[in-house]
């Protein structure tokens, strides 16, 4: 009897990671580059390749698992069309109010809690009468008759998705089900998100900004979800299933009308590999996986990821179960700039996948952490999924820089390269630090197409000795897919070495490169391959 197959494909920022993983625990691979074309292709393309170069023929598999950092990568950089809120008539401010925290307490100038301009501005907040009391009885009805003059608005803007917040609605949700018929009923293509179906719990604020954030995602999520579902239809493949943030599946059409909980979509589905992977480890780790356009760092016990009720990604408080992860807009995309101060600066705009780097000779001209790195000759001539790199390209995006800091090329290629792992590992400590965890107590576990090119430094910086780097670091949150508590007892074959003819064993600095990943070992640490294939790195005590 032919194997059986199970597929998964996680879309980065830069990469497109698809992983096969046959019945027998036989494990197949790729990244693939998204450059320049729509959300759904690639995917489709990494899958094509995947089952080309594996064998794989659709009657032979089983189930399609699919996460993505398009929704963390939203919040990231919030370059989508602002929606249009819809609140309790006298409640129109409390999105924007917020809970007033000060986390910067020395900062001259406190920036707004919420970015109100580019989610929700002021002339797309509309407020409506009615009144549910914390009971859950009517006191006042519904104001219909103030409903056509707020979709002529929302038409006239061109608002493409509404939330819909009243007060006391987790209680009772007649009103907001009432007034989503009643939009519908004037504008049949609008997107529309209610509180008391995204978090119907109380504290209007963390109700009301988590579902502005899901409206705020569901137009692009929706469309890509049904093209990629159409477009494996085709290929007679299984329906396909969606990773969510709070560590279990569910079909695509559910994750489409609640895209608020893919936000930590891909990144959760790498802890369930590295789990998968660390097997009966049982010491801290904190995980550090970074990608084209984020970092994610997370703590895992007793070998298990841990969970929350609530998550925090650029900035903006969400209210959803999720795999417990801080995301700071630090990855090989990220774009370098120049404070007035003369200090550098990293994202969170990224170049993403298109242009991307200039080093990836796609048109990109902005200096970003991929140039510095290349410019530093840290990373191999071509990555994973055959993307040459253009040297002279890399220099140049960095000349800028240089000029503004006074420095030469490579020692500004150290900067940012330098800044990238302060903020990183600042992230970390402040991590591990509000969990009751001394970084210095854990291994670092590094993942993603870029964890290990930086991951020694990092531990460095927080106060850690140990690295390792797993033999599928590269493509974990598409392996995690896999592995995650639904998908019952998954064990993979041993793995046969990733990194190739390795130099001997000894200090850097040097880089190690495997098809998917690159090692970077600095001055004062060294490196073993372990019989698992794991790659340690150890700090000279």
């Amino acid at each position: 009897m032919t194997a059986r197959w199970s597929l998964a494909v996680d879309m980065g920022g830069t990469f497109v990671d698809a992983v096969a993983l046959r019945g027998d625990g036989h494990v197949a691979a790729l990244k693939h580059p998204r450059a320049g074309r729509g959300l759904a292709e690639p995917i489709v393309e990494a899958l094509d390749r995947l089952c080309a170069q594996a064998g794989i023929v659709s009657g032979d598999v089983d189930r399609v698992v699919h996460g993505s950092t398009i929704v963390t990568n939203l919040l990231l950089e919030l370059n989508e069309p602002p929606v249009a809120l819809v609140l309790t008539r006298g409640m129109r401010d409390v999105p924007v109010l917020a809970r007033q925290d000060r986390k910067e307490l020395y900062e001259p100038v406190i920036k707004p809690a919420v970015p109100e301009a580019k989610l929700f501005p002021e002339s797309l907040r509309f407020e409506i009468g009615g009144r549910i009391d914390a009971d859950g009885h009517e006191v006042d009805p519904l104001e219909v008759s103030a409903i056509g003059t707020i979709a002529d608005a929302m038409s006239a803007a061109g608002v493409r998705a509404v939330a819909i917040g009243l007060l006391f609605s987790h209680r009772n949700p007649a009103h907001e089900r009432a007034l989503r018929a009643a939009l519908h009923a004037r504008l049949p293509d609008l997107d529309i998100s209610l509180s008391s179906e995204v978090d119907p719990q109380p504290r209007e604020f963390e109700r009301w900004l988590t579902t502005a954030l899901d409206a705020y995602a569901k137009p692009l999520t929706a469309d890509y979800l049904r093209t990629l579902a159409e477009a494996l239809n085709k290929r007679a493949l299984p329906s396909l299933r969606l990773m969510r943030s709070a560590g279990t599946t569910a079909p695509w059409q559910e994750m489409a009308a609640q895209p608020i909980g893919l936000a930590m979509s891909g990144p959760c589905a790498a802890l369930q590999g590295v789990a998968a992977c660390l097997g009966a480890w049982r010491e801290p780790a904190i995980s550090l996986d970074v990608g084209g356009t984020s970092a994610d760092i997370s703590v895992l016990r007793d070998g298990r990821p841990t969970f929350t009720e609530e998550l925090e990604c650029g900035g903006l408080p969400i209210r959803q179960r999720c795999a417990d992860i801080t995301s700071i807009g630090i990855g090989g995309g990220s774009v370098i700039s120049v404070l007035p101060g003369g200090a550098l600066r990293l994202g969170p705009r990224s170049q993403g996948a298109w242009p991307g780097p200039a080093a990836f000779g796609l048109g990109g001209d902005l200096p970003t952490l991929g140039d510095a790195l290349c410019v530093l000759d840290r990373l191999p001539p071509r990555l994973a999924g055959g993307m040459a790199l253009d040297r002279a390209a890399a220099d140049a995006a960095l000349r800028d820089v240089a000029g503004a800091l006074g420095l030469s090329l490579p020692r500004t290629a150290e900067a940012v390269v330098s800044a990238a792992a302060a903020g990183m590992a600042e992230a970390l400590k402040t991590h591990a630090f509000q969990r009751r965890l001394d970084p210095a107590d854990a291994v670092l576990v590094a993942i993603g197409g870029g964890g290990a090119q930086h991951a020694a430094e990092v531990a460095e910086l927080a106060g850690m000795r140990r690295v390792l780097v797993l033999p599928h670091a590269g493509v974990m949150a598409a392996l995690g897919m896999l592995c995650g508590p639904d998908e019952g007892d998954v064990r993979m074959a041993a793995s046969e070495s990733p990194w190739g003819s390795l130099p001997p064993q000894g200090e850097g600095p040097q880089s190690l490169f495997a098809p998917m990943t690159t090692v970077w070992v600095p001055a004062g640490w060294s490196w073993r391959l372990m019989p698992d294939q794991t790659l340690a790195l150890e700090a000279k005590v």
